[in-house]
């Protein structure tokens, strides 16, 4: 009988992390055992031990942009991670490695390379990082989110498009349930803001007085994740304490996503890939200082219409964020559900299978 031991590197913060655990949650129900290879940063360790799975962390993080003293240590890290890489895959004997991101992919994805095994990584983003693009070389398969991507890399021979992989959970709540979940009325429109695990100052402060705005024109209620770093503030502001609602952070989102309208929010893959899978109308204002500016390319590459808006940060205004929520609430019906059900974990984890045979 083959190894079922699957090995799933992923670093960073949940852009990565979370389609490696919807990626884990497939392979299990196929009879696999997903392990994952993180680094043992505060935003990975939180996520990871949530999910239940087996784990190792490592002492690896983003590789600094210039030549430094800095950048001297990632490349001890570095070289420490691919030893420990080395090791455990000689331990679990996997099946297969797959990288889903973060630095972490690179020692994994190479050692299981040197060793032998199957090996694949997956690019959430329209345009791929430094770690992606230096493994498609390696890998067995490339793995993509958008058919853009494409291009970016040079071995085009062995890329799949098979999208992002979506938590399943998203889907399980209902809009009834989700307003019961957080108290409010299923008959109100309700705009959702969120702007990623570690906040977004500008994006906060302006969603806020956008909906004040807003709530001088038409009754609506407010569900506002606003980021660990942003809650203080956004939650001392003076507001209607029933009707809108402040959190740092949500683990299962699945109550608040059910729940909104439209979404004002990052345009992350993850963000784009959900609000896409849940037909949800929405905002969105992609990270201004994002590699390459891939956020804004994430939200180009399958948005804008008159349900989805993009708002670039420089030039994003309450009034004009207030605007767009506005003219979206014209072209949606209150409880409208335009869900697309398919799941990219699927393809991917049918491409994994059918490859390590």
């Amino acid at each position: 009988m083959k190894n079922t031991n699957i090995i799933i590197a992923s670093s960073g913060t949940g852009g990565h992390i979370y389609p490696g655990i919807a990626l884990a949650h497939e392979m299990k129900e196929r009879g696999f055992n997903p392990v994952f290879f993180v680094s043992n940063n505060e935003a990975s360790g939180e996520i990871i031990k949530n999910s239940g799975f087996e784990y190792i962390p490592f002492n690896l993080s983003g590789m600094p942009r210039k030549f430094s003293f800095s950048f001297l240590v990632f490349l001890i890290k570095l070289d420490f991670a691919f030893l420990k890489a080395l090791k455990n895959i000689m331990k679990y004997k996997p099946a297969a490695v797959i990288g889903v991101g973060g630095y972490i992919s690179v020692p994994a994805v190479i050692a299981a390379k040197v060793l032998g095994k199957k090996t694949f990584i997956h690019e959430q983003n329209t345009i791929p990082g430094i770690a992606n693009k230096l493994l498609n070389r390696f890998a067995d398969k490339t793995l993509v989110s958008f058919k853009g991507s494409e291009k970016y890399f040079k071995n085009k021979k062995d890329i799949v498009f098979t999208g992002y992989p979506v938590r399943k959970e998203i889907l399980a709540v209902c809009k009834e349930e989700g307003c019961d979940a957080l108290k409010l009325d299923k008959n109100t429109f309700t705009i959702m803001i969120f702007g990623g695990s570690l906040g977004a100052v500008k994006l906060n402060a302006t969603a806020f007085e956008a909906t004040v705005r807003l709530s001088e024109k038409m009754k609506l209620q407010v569900i506002h994740i606003t980021g660990k770093k942003g809650f203080d503030e956004i939650n001392q502001k003076p507001k209607n304490e029933s009707s809108y609602k402040v959190f740092d952070y949500m683990h299962n989102i699945s109550s608040a996503y059910a729940a909104s309208d439209v979404v004002i929010c990052r345009a992350g893959a993850g963000a784009v890939s959900e609000l896409l899978l849940l037909g949800k109308s929405a905002v969105l204002v992609p990270y201004p200082h994002a590699t390459d500016n891939h956020q804004y390319h994430n939200a180009k590459e399958v948005f804008q219409d008159a349900k989805r808006i993009i708002i670039e940060e420089e030039h994003m205004t309450p009034e004009n964020l207030a605007d767009a929520v506005e003219n979206i609430k014209k072209n949606i019906k209150i409880n409208e559900n335009n869900a697309v059900l398919t799941f990219p974990q699927e393809k991917m984890a049918e491409e994994i299978i059918r490859s390590i045979g």
